[in-house]
C-alpha cells in the first residue's frame, strides 16, 4: 500500500509558488515522505515534487480539487491546501484521518446525525434549505483512500454541482456560492453524507490548525520547527497554520515566513534566519504588516 500528501494548484503562478512554499515547510520535518501535486501543467515549481499529476480540463476554481477524488496517486493520501505551512513532523495525521472512512476530513457533525443516517432527508433538505442542511466542514485538510466509495463521492458531487447550477435559488446563496464559484466545502459534504462518511473530530490540543485572524499567533518559527498559538486558551506544539484568504497571506506573517523559509533553503547564516524569525514574531504579535525590504535586500547580498 501507498501512502502519501498531495496538494493542487492550477492556474496563476502564485498558486504554485504557495504549493512549492508548502513542499518545502513539510519537507523540514518529514523529509522522505512523498507529496505528489495534482496541476494544470509541469513546470519548474512542479519540479521539485515525487510525483506529478497533470489533469486534463481544469475549471482552475475550486471545483477541481474534487478531481483528488479520482486522480491521488496513492493509495492513501492526505490533501493539504497550498496556502499553508507546516512547523512539525506529520506522521500523527495518518492515525487523526486514516479511520473507517474511505474519504474524510476534521469537522462537526454534532446535530446533525439525521443528515447522516437518513441521506434521502439529507439530499432533499439540502435541495430545499442548504443553510441549514451543510454542518461545519473544514475542506483544507482531507483523506482519500482510492476505490468506489470516492468515485461514488465524485459522481454524486458533480450531480450536486449540477444541480447548484440550473436552481435560481440554489446558485444565489451565499452559502453554496462564493465570489460567482460554488463552493467545494458543502457540496463535498453533502456528497460524503449520501455515502455514509462522516467528519473526524478536530485535532486536540498540541496537534491543532490554525488560522490566522481565528487565532492569536505566539510563536511560529520554521527553523525551530515550533508553532504555538491562543485560541479559547493556550495550544503549544501546533502543526500547521493554514492562511486561508489571500487577505491573511497578503499580510505580514506569512511572507516573513516565507522569507525564513527562503532563507533556510539558501542555507543562509543563522543570524540572518534569527533576524528574519524575530521579524516574523513581530507580525504575528500585529506589530507592522508587511516590513520585508531590508530582509529581502539582504538576501539578495548575500
Amino acid at each position: 500500500m501507498t501512502r502519501g500528501f498531495v496538494t493542487l494548484a492550477t492556474g496563476d503562478d502564485r498558486y504554485y509558488i504557495m504549493a512549492v512554499r508548502l513542499l518545502r515547510s513539510f519537507r523540514l520535518f518529514n523529509p522522505d515522505v512523498p507529496f505528489a501535486i495534482l496541476c494544470d501543467r509541469e513546470n519548474a515549481y512542479t519540479a521539485e515534487f515525487t510525483d506529478v499529476v497533470v489533469i486534463d480540463n481544469p475549471t482552475r476554481s475550486y471545483l477541481d480539487k474534487f478531481l483528488l477524488l479520482l486522480k491521488c496517486p496513492y493509495d492513501e493520501s492526505i490533501f493539504i491546501e497550498p496556502d499553508c505551512l507546516v512547523y512539525r513532523n506529520l506522521d500523527f495525521f495518518w492515525e487523526l484521518l486514516s479511520g473507517e472512512y474511505d474519504f474524510t476530513s476534521f469537522g462537526w457533525n454534532d446535530g446533525t446525525l439525521v443528515f447522516f443516517q437518513d441521506p434521502e432527508y439529507a439530499s432533499q433538505k439540502f435541495l430545499n434549505d442548504p443553510r441549514a442542511a451543510v454542518p461545519l466542514f473544514n475542506p483544507g485538510y482531507l483523506f482519500v483512500r482510492n476505490g468506489e466509495t470516492c468515485r461514488r463521492i465524485y459522481r454524486d458531487a458533480m450531480e450536486i454541482i449540477a444541480q447548484i447550477k440550473k436552481d435560481p435559488k440554489l446558485n444565489q446563496d451565499s452559502e453554496l456560492i462564493c465570489k460567482g464559484s460554488i463552493r467545494d466545502d458543502p457540496v463535498f459534504f453533502i456528497a460524503m453524507a449520501l455515502n455514509g462518511c462522516l467528519c473526524n473530530a478536530l485535532p486536540t490540543d498540541g496537534k491543532c490548525v490554525f488560522l490566522p485572524g481565528a487565532t492569536k499567533i505566539m510563536t511560529a518559527s520554521l527553523s525551530k520547527g515550533r508553532l504555538d498559538a491562543d485560541w479559547h486558551g493556550e495550544m503549544t506544539d501546533c502543526s500547521i497554520l493554514h492562511f486561508s484568504s489571500r487577505r491573511a497571506r497578503e499580510e505580514g506573517l506569512y511572507w516573513q515566513q516565507s522569507i525564513v523559509l527562503d532563507l533556510i533553503y539558501k542555507g543562509a547564516p543563522r543570524p540572518l534566519i534569527r533576524l528574519a524569525e524575530s521579524r516574523a514574531a513581530r507580525c504575528a504579535a500585529g506589530l507592522y504588516k508587511k516590513g520585508t525590504v531590508g530582509i529581502r535586500r539582504r538576501i539578495r547580498r548575500d
